[in-house]
């Protein structure tokens, strides 16, 4: 914070005297700049938040005493573009102050100080009516005060401003840098910001969802102020960086682009009430609340993905039936350890939706293990805060569509993962998908068909490898081309009497007839069942 017009007219060396205290608060206001002049068109060159001090000695006395006042006194007037024609000198003398006086107001000025004893002996009475009119403070300067002692004390206070703000700028940045090595990097720097301005703050995604805020009242704000910067940047072709401003409130706000080699990983925006330091400090927090994120952000990305690639992992290798294998990873990435019985609940998210694992980081992670495969989010908790994930997935879900399944043991907890997805299936089915735009393989039961399968295939157990690797090559090309032996055979590029003595030999080996249409459903359902590799095992 400057120094204020009441901390300069305390100064005891400067011995100065308050004639008018311009009414209200106007004795807290900052002093911005000290202009010592005595030109009568002084507020041409006046700034906001200045302090005017004059002695004025281009000015004609009150009592225009002197030959030469009446002329000054035209002069002046014409200068300040008023009429010259005098008819009462003592009204023009008022009328002159009061324009003088108005002019300043206009430009901002906060503060005139007179300069008493070097021609006007006191303060001239149309001044201080004037000043009395346009609530602007007035003081009086003793002779023996020279006007280079009061800039000198504003300069010196400016100074020790100026290093108190680098100082607290220079803590400010400290502190983000070690809220971005927090746990959760966004909400601390977010919550730092405020703290550090006295306001709020928030963070929003490069799409403008806020991700993180200080103060949720404010949400709608942040929004206008972080699209506003996108707007900017579509714009600009993605160079502008901040955009700083002044709300229509006393408030100030400042939006940073969080960017990491050329990628925005997000906007942070800061507002707080409007302070005489121009907003340094606020701006200062921002830019570099947005370069601690920007170091920070990207290791934290890289960490999430290798954890969330690590969570698919463990749900894939449940739902293949190695749930103990799963289980082991399981200790290292939640709190919560496999209890049985579980329940097993599935339901559509998109692959890039990092949100709802967010989500489910703050308010399951310690009584569930969860992750994502093949667009669908999985989670398997204990009977006993299965209602609670249910409340939690029917808040989040618009449609509230998930498949759910119960498991007791370790070895039925895949069989669980199909059921969960086939209820899935059967809830969308007077939904938005229906039943009929489900895969062809998902109307069968997984566990049967593989079943069914391995005993169909067991006989080409007993055939060497390159034999069996012939006949499944060849039956899986028949089964694309609808058993067209012409098709298969250019397919394979080998003669068609070849497929034909192949598929002859597969239908005395597995006992089928694939003229008959439901005996090549049941080798389609069966190979859509097995992979190659299993049928390279069997014996």
């Amino acid at each position: 914070m400057p120094i204020t017009i009441r901390q300069l007219l305390d100064d005891p060396q400067l011995k100065l005297v308050t004639v008018y205290d311009g009414g209200g608060e106007t004795l807290d206001n900052g002093v911005i700049w000290v202009h010592p002049t005595d030109v009568v068109n002084a507020a041409r060159y006046a700034e906001p938040g200045e302090v005017l001090l004059t002695c004025s000695t281009n000015f004609p006395l009150e009592s225009m005493g002197n030959v030469n006042d009446l002329s000054l006194l035209k002069r002046d007037l014409r200068k300040m573009g008023l009429p010259t024609s005098i008819k009462n000198p003592q009204e023009a003398y008022a009328r002159l102050y009061m324009q003088y006086v108005a002019d300043l107001s206009r430009a901002g000025v906060l503060a005139i100080g007179f300069g008493v004893g070097i021609k006007h002996d006191r303060i001239p009475q149309a001044l201080t009516d004037a000043v009395r009119q346009h609530h602007m403070v007035l003081f009086e300067v003793p002779v023996e005060i020279n006007f280079s002692q009061i800039v000198k004390t504003v300069l010196r206070a400016q100074a020790e401003e100026s290093e108190n703000l680098q100082r607290v700028m220079y803590a400010a940045q400290r502190e983000l840098f070690e809220a971005s090595n927090a746990a959760e990097p966004i909400e601390s720097v977010v919550d730092a910001c405020a703290r550090l301005t006295g306001g709020w703050a928030a963070f929003a995604r490069p799409e403008g969802d806020i991700v993180a805020i200080s103060n949720q009242v404010m949400h709608r704000q942040a929004s206008d102020l972080i699209h506003q910067l996108i707007r900017a940047r579509s714009q600009s072709g993605s160079r502008q960086k901040t955009m700083f401003g002044s709300a229509k409130s006393r408030g100030q706000y400042c939006v940073c682009a969080v960017e990491h080699d050329g990628t925005l990983l997000g906007m942070i925006v800061v507002m707080a009430d409007r302070t005489e330091s121009g907003g340094a400090l606020l701006r200062s927090v921002d830019i570099a609340a947005a370069d601690a994120l920007a170091c920070a952000l990207p290791r934290r990305m890289n960490e999430y993905r290798m954890r969330s690639r690590l969570r698919a992992i463990v749900i894939e290798q449940i739902m293949a039936g190695r749930a103990e294998a799963g289980a082991a990873f399981a200790g290292e990435l939640w709190r919560w350890r496999l209890r049985f019985p579980v329940c097993v609940y599935c339901f559509e998210c998109a692959h890039d939706d990092g949100r709802m694992l967010d989500l489910l980081d703050s308010m399951i992670a310690d009584e569930a293990i969860y992750g994502q495969v093949n667009g669908l989010m999985w989670i398997v908790t204990g009977h006993e805060y299965a209602l609670h994930v249910e409340r939690f997935v029917s808040d989040q879900l618009s449609d509230g569509e998930y498949g759910r399944a119960e498991s007791g043991s370790m070895p039925m907890l895949a069989e669980a993962c199909r059921e969960a997805q086939q209820n899935l299936r059967l809830r969308c089915a007077s939904g938005r998908d229906g039943v009929v735009d489900m895969p062809a393989h998902e109307l069968v039961s997984p566990g049967i068909a593989q079943l069914y399968a391995k005993e169909l295939f067991s006989p080409l157990g007993a055939l060497t490898d390159d034999d069996r690797a012939s006949l499944i090559g060849t039956l899986r090309t028949a089964l694309a081309t609808a058993f067209n032996v012409g098709a298969t055979a250019t397919r394979l590029g080998v003669h068609r009497h070849t497929v034909e003595n192949r598929l002859g030999k597969l239908e005395r080996l597995l006992g089928l007839d694939f003229s008959k249409e439901s005996d090549r459903v049941k080798v389609w359902i069966a190979c859509s069942f097995m992979r190659d590799g299993a049928m390279s095992t069997l014996r």
